[in-house]
Formats: C-alpha cells, sequence, structure tokens
C-alpha cells in the first residue's frame, strides 16, 4: 500500500462522516478534481466529493484495498484527485463509504 493512498482515504474519511450534505459520486469524474482541504483545526476531507465517479471495474481490487483498510468500501474514484497543494496523487484517489 502506497503511503498517498492511505492519506488520501484518511482525508476521505473526515469528509463522509462530517458532511452534512449528500455525499457520493456522480455518473462520471467532474472535469474538475476534487482536492484535499485543510481546516483551520487540521481537519483534511474532499472539497468536492460529488466530483467523483463511480470506480471502474478495473479498479475495484484497489479501492477495495485501500478502503478496506479502515473497514470501509470504494464508493467514488477520481484518476486526477488532488493533495492540498494541488499535486495529483498518482493512481488517483478513491472515496470511501461505510460498507
Amino acid at each position: 500500500m502506497k503511503i498517498f493512498q492511505i492519506v488520501a482515504v484518511l482525508m476521505l474519511i473526515a469528509v463522509v462522516g462530517c458532511s452534512s450534505v449528500p455525499v457520493g459520486p456522480g455518473e462520471k469524474p467532474d472535469v474538475v478534481p476534487p482536492k484535499i482541504q485543510i481546516s483551520p483545526d487540521n481537519v483534511k476531507s474532499w472539497d468536492r466529493p460529488g466530483a467523483f465517479g463511480p470506480v471502474p471495474s478495473e479498479l475495484q481490487d484497489a479501492g477495495n484495498e485501500v478502503c478496506g483498510q479502515f473497514d470501509w468500501k470504494p464508493i467514488g474514484y477520481h484518476p486526477n484527485a488532488q493533495d492540498a497543494n494541488g499535486n495529483v496523487f498518482p493512481g488517483g484517489g478513491y472515496l470511501c463509504g461505510l460498507k
């Protein structure tokens, strides 16, 4: 498991657990990729969880591995998901949700 994927998942959990708006992927990845945001109290989350598209079948196993570390499942994927500095996560990023 690559550290960037683990960090991305940790940030996903914050948004899924704390959001008051519907959180989930769209029908396809948005042109504008989701980006990690950091709140003043250092909570990390995705800025636009709706920018994720569905998890492609060929990436399901990788998503299961990434999200499964936290007993979650992959519910979205974006090939150009970005860290807080605007760098694209190699291999994309997953939006994880409860099993």
